[in-house]
């Protein structure tokens, strides 16, 4: 029952601390608000809208890269001819607008140049450091056009406020046009008339709802969005886009049902430019490696940036040469790959793709190591505490773990007692597979994954199964990996088993000659997270590849080369290939190199030489020593530290005299007198 006896009683203590909170929350939130609207309106008066046509010119800069030396490599120059203004929206067809729409801002023909839930989501983004945002199309435009996409409170506001300001003086067809004439779709193609030209020889008036859909979703990451370059990441973009298509009634289901990821023309197609197909794809890797590091091809034109690469320019032409010379008079469908790294800075210093302008870059390429992955076996049994000493069967045929394996070549003295330094000296891949099922095939997985080799190819689990089985025939070196990782992988055993992250860039500068990205290197213990154990995990395993003297013929002087080469067996058969392998190190430089082969349709076929005979593991081997000769020509010789040996050391199989084998020079003077 209320007490009338307290009826206008002065409030008690607690009442009135409760109105002062309120009072003081209150206020404090209109004053912010009233500060807000006030920054509002100053930046509404002093800004000033960018204007497309000045937007437009203020791009046409050329993106230089240079060799590690700065000498000139090549350019990426915007076609100026090739870039066109579109005068009106109806040049452009209904559904690329409708794509655009779709999927940058489907609301845009209602909102006032923002979208206040979209400002929240970004707000969230920005605390939280989630992906996303909420950006409305004419706030993409204002940062296409600023260049600006700092990831701020205070370029966030302005943003808005130029947003509002555009949307009250402009018409949004106008608006609309200035996003289509400013946009970056990839392939060096600013403006949608540009875009439809490079990727489909199209003028933008032609272009149907699948193509629409492609270069809608492009914008966003236009290398990764490329079907040339990501098919899979493309085909996710364009899905998405073709979806929020259906979801605002842009096409109705029927329609949906016919559209399909469009064919593109292959890129730069229209651009006819002069370069090798190495330099191509040196440029590629460059632009996305950039591109991972939140640089866009777009702020690279808009600032005239020019990229110092880590390739060497004499290491470059010597690969280019040493492949040229050894595959001259050999079948045309030979891939060779060359990918050369400096082990202490993950420093790309060579690198051949193998492929053509535009084409396949054979040095990325998914394809079995064979015994090139031997190394990280033996990697994984010196984690667990076996050593190079320790003795397998290398028999052959054999059957091991309920499936029959062969060695290609070579075998051991005694088959039954196959030491781990014979095995690799001599490619006795049924040895190793025995080694793995002792080691765990996981663990040398895990080997492999830890010294750099990627656990993802293709946008697919690697050295693996689908189900996430590993075999024991990960020893064969049967799933595919890159000849780009096992280079980095060798990189990380020359470097005292520290990896270092492989890289093409070392630093990007604006045409002020201010630091737009410079490269930092993050090194860390591979094997183990003891540096100490990690080195020697890494020296062992350089005492057991210092035995292969096959692996650096014809020579590299009075050096040390620790290495491997060998066949990956084409579906098992020890007398086809499907790849021919030689990967090895010196202290100074890591390099692996393959030769693969393909048919018209890109298939894998066996490697074969121009007599028809299973091509000799001779020849990557003569590249690679070729490359290290030319490369480590004027370098003073540098040889491997000396390492604690990690459980069996001494090889049973051998004389006592010769145990502990010291590192010797793998092409000494006496060596190569004997060949």
């Amino acid at each position: 029952m209320h007490d009338a006896s307290t009826a206008g009683r002065p409030a008690t203590g607690k009442h009135r601390w409760l109105r002062r909170i309120l009072w003081v929350t209150l206020s404090t939130m209109v004053g912010v608000l009233l500060v807000g609207l006030v920054a509002f309106g100053v930046g509404y008066v002093i800004w000033e809208v960018p204007e497309p046509q000045v937007v437009a010119n203020s791009t046409q800069q050329s993106i230089v890269l240079k060799y590690s030396d700065q000498t000139e490599m090549t350019r990426i120059v915007p076609d100026t001819g090739n870039r066109t203004m579109i005068r009106d929206l109806n040049e452009v067809s209904e559904p690329m607008r409708q794509a655009t729409l779709a999927a940058e801002d489907a609301s845009f023909y209602r909102n006032r140049g923002f979208d206040f839930l979209g400002i929240l989501r970004a707000v969230y983004a920005q605390l939280t450091g989630s992906p996303g945002g909420g950006s409305t199309l004419t706030q993409q435009y204002i940062k296409l056009a600023t260049g600006n996409d700092e990831h701020s409170y205070s370029r966030k506001f302005k943003e808005i406020v130029l947003a509002v300001k555009m949307t009250n003086e402009h018409p949004k067809d106008e608006i609309l046009k200035a996003y289509l004439n400013t946009a970056y779709y990839g392939r060096g193609a600013w403006g949608i008339h540009a875009a439809a030209n490079a990727y489909f020889g199209k003028l933008p008036r032609d272009l149907d709802a699948s193509e629409a859909a492609l270069l809608a979703g492009a914008v966003q990451k236009p290398n990764d969005h490329d079907p040339r370059v990501n098919e899979v990441g493309a085909a996710r973009r364009w899905t998405y886009v073709a979806n929020q298509m259906l979801s605002n009634h842009m096409v109705d289901p029927a329609q949906r049902a016919l559209m399909k990821l469009p064919v593109t023309r292959e890129r730069f197609a229209w651009r006819g430019e002069q370069m090798s197909g190495s330099l191509f794809h040196i440029r590629e890797r460059v632009l996305q490696e950039l591109e991972n590091a939140d640089i866009t091809t777009q702020q690279l034109h808009q600032f005239g940036g020019t990229i110092i690469t880590t390739i060497d320019r004499n290491a470059q032409r010597v690969a280019e040469d040493s492949v040229a010379e050894v595959t001259g008079g050999q079948p045309q469908n030979l891939r060779t790959a060359l990918v050369a790294i400096e082990p202490d800075t993950g420093s790309v210093r060579a690198y051949h793709s193998g492929g053509q302008i535009g084409g396949f870059d054979w040095a990325q390429a998914a394809q079995p190591p064979g015994p090139a992955i031997n190394a990280f076996v033996a990697a994984a049994g010196l984690m667990q505490g076996y050593g190079i000493g320790e003795v397998y069967d290398g028999s052959s045929p054999q059957e091991i773990a309920g499936a029959t394996y062969r060695n290609a070549t070579g075998g051991c003295p005694d088959i039954s007692k196959c030491s781990v330094r014979t095995a690799m000296s001599q490619s006795v891949s049924t040895a190793f597979v025995n080694m793995a099922v002792k080691f765990g095939p996981d663990k040398v997985r895990d080997a492999a994954v830890r010294a750099g080799i990627s656990p993802v190819i293709n946008d697919k689990p690697a050295m693996q199964r689908a189900d996430g089985v590993v075999e024991p025939r990960i020893a064969m070196g049967d799933y595919p990996v890159s000849t780009a990782d096992v280079a980095g992988g060798y990189a990380t055993l020359a470097a005292d088993g520290i990896r270092h992250e492989t890289h093409f860039v070392q630093q990007v500068l604006s045409s002020s000659g201010s630091e737009m990205y410079s490269f930092r290197s993050k090194p860390r213990s591979a094997f183990t997270d003891n540096p100490v154990l990690s080195k020697n995990i890494a020296g062992n395993v350089t005492e057991a590849l210092l035995g292969d003297e096959r692996a650096a013929e014809p020579g590299t002087r009075d050096r040390q080369v620790a290495g491997v080469r060998g066949i990956a067996q084409f579906n098992g058969s020890a007398d086809k290939a499907m790849a021919v392998w030689t990967a090895g190190y010196t202290p100074q430089i890591a390099v692996a190199v393959s030769i693969s082969a393909s048919d018209e349709k890109n298939q894998s076929v066996p490697v074969l030489d121009s007599d028809g005979r299973m091509l000799s593991d001779a020849n990557p081997s003569r590249i690679s020593a070729e490359f290290m000769t030319a490369y480590l020509a004027n370098k003073p010789t540098e040889n491997f530290p000396d390492v604690k040996p990690i459980g069996r050391y001494r090889d049973p199989t051998m004389p006592p005299e010769r145990m502990p084998a010291p590192p010797v020079p793998l092409m000494s003077s006496a060596y190569r007198a004997q060949r």
